[in-house]
């Protein structure tokens, strides 16, 4: 929010905000900026007698920009991981799951347990998001959808106090209402405005183009009262555009594409061979891994890599370790491969270990290569204290099982007993999917799904 001497401006996610934002911290002298997104309730004390100032967008429009910004720009958004299921849904399925998101039923208490999980206690730690552990209490309303609560936790219920000015016709709407508010700097923010390109705009089409009858028909229906307060239908252009993918490219189908966090793919035939080689391991040898430094969700475990990327999504190289365990890992590479058929590259392999009594907190996978991998995990050392959680499900993994999970929804381990857990640990990738550049930790962008990004182009 920007709180100004006159008026506080309220920035409502996806409606124009930063832009606004930054022409009223360039042209009002006393204006400050107070947090990111944060809702209406968290208005300090001296601003609340002040009119407040906020944008409403189309419904329609507003999920399809929602869907954009966070599916092409690499934004780590919790909420969106867990609509899209880890980014592998589609605009409708994801788009159906915001939209219901604030209903009671089974799966949207999975996914609002997730959500939670993933969030902060404090506003002061949320990145800019305006969410804490406390905010997903917020949505719950069996007739009303996801955009209509997030308006009314942002902008409250409407009064003569609220001054909501269209997306549509922002810059013309927005000069009124400050001219109506005798806000002297009105022309010069509307000239700031009209100079300064837009901020976070993400190339697509009309709206209508991602829309089918029945995805339509829900928007209508959980945002009615939006819909109908502000005039608000479901258009089309006149002449029909040719379609803009709001998607990045083709990601890698986890679990067989199904809708399920754990898939069962096979057993490893005598994995007592594997485990007792891996039990001979030292202290020594697990103490060379970093991995708990690399990832503070990992402070509790140690790895020890024997196929490695270096997390570019390039060919990997074996360690040192590799030969150590040749003769009982590539049995097991080998069922995977006929698994998981030809063209496919073992882009990670390691060991990794969850101490006695610790946990791995719940947290998404991220990055190019993580979403674009098949994640299998083989226990070799594990017992009934060990609980692992995907997706808001909890499955236990028995020693030899081979599973595959969807790494790119929200997952956690705990580990109650009084000894350590060990996985081996396999990413399968298709090797059309490895990229040229050795450069680690990449972002989800589409960058990365074009030809000229690819090693075989």
């Amino acid at each position: 929010m920007i709180c100004t001497p006159t008026f506080t401006f309220m920035h409502l996610h996806k409606t124009g905000g930063q832009s606004i934002n930054d022409a009223l911290l360039h042209c009002i002298k006393d204006a400050i900026e107070i947090g990111y997104h944060l809702p209406l309730r968290m208005l300090p004390e001296e601003a609340k007698s002040r009119p407040i100032i906020g944008v409403i967008r189309n419904p329609w429009d507003w999920y399809v920009s929602w869907y954009a910004f966070n599916n092409l720009r690499g934004v780590k958004n919790p909420l969106f991981n867990i609509v899209s299921r880890g980014k592998q849904a589609s605009f409708r399925e994801t788009i159906e799951n915001l939209a219901r998101y604030p209903e009671t039923s089974v799966s949207n208490n999975i996914m609002k347990r997730s959500h939670t999980a993933l969030l902060p206690e404090a506003f002061e730690n949320d990145g800019g998001a305006g969410f804490t552990k406390a905010c997903v209490s917020e949505f719950d309303s069996p007739t009303e959808g996801y955009y209509s609560l997030l308006v009314k936790r942002m902008l409250g219920d409407p009064s003569a106090n609220v001054h909501l000015v269209r997306f549509e016709s922002l810059e013309q709407d927005l000069a009124e209402v400050l001219t109506n508010l005798n806000v002297i700097e009105a022309e010069a923010i509307q000239r700031h405005l009209t100079k300064q390109p837009k901020k976070n705009n993400s190339s697509r089409g009309h709206y209508s183009q991602y829309y089918d009858a029945d995805l339509t028909a829900l928007i209508q229906e959980k945002e009615k009262g939006l819909i109908e307060r502000f005039g608000y239908a479901f258009n089309s252009p006149d002449r029909q555009e040719e379609l803009v993918s709001i998607e990045p490219g083709q990601r890698v189908q986890k679990v067989d594409g199904q809708r399920t966090s754990f898939l069962r793919v096979g057993d490893v035939k005598d994995v007592q061979l594997l485990k007792t080689k891996v039990e001979a391991l030292t202290e020594a040898d697990w103490a060379r891994s970093d991995r708990h430094t690399q990832f503070d969700i990992h402070k509790e475990t140690q790895s020890i890599q024997l196929l490695a990327d270096d997390m570019s999504h390039t060919p990997p190289v074996k360690t040192a370790f590799y030969e150590r365990f040749a003769a009982d890992l590539e049995p097991i590479l080998a069922m995977l491969a006929d698994r998981y058929g030809p063209g496919g590259t073992f882009i990670r392999v390691l060991l990794a270990r969850l101490n006695a009594n610790s946990e791995i907190k719940p947290h998404v996978d991220k990055g190019y290569s993580l979403i674009n991998c098949n994640r299998i995990h083989i226990p070799l050392v594990t017992n009934d204290g060990v609980s692992f959680s995907v997706g808001g499900v909890s499955q236990s993994l028995r020693e030899g099982e081979v599973w595959e999970i969807n790494n790119a929804d929200v997952h956690a381990v705990a580990n109650a007993s009084a000894h350590a857990r060990i996985h081996l640990i396999v990413d399968w990738a298709p090797s059309e999917t490895l990229l040229k550049e050795r450069k680690p930790f990449r972002m989800d962008l589409p960058m990365f799904y074009r030809a000229e990004a690819r090693i075989d182009a």
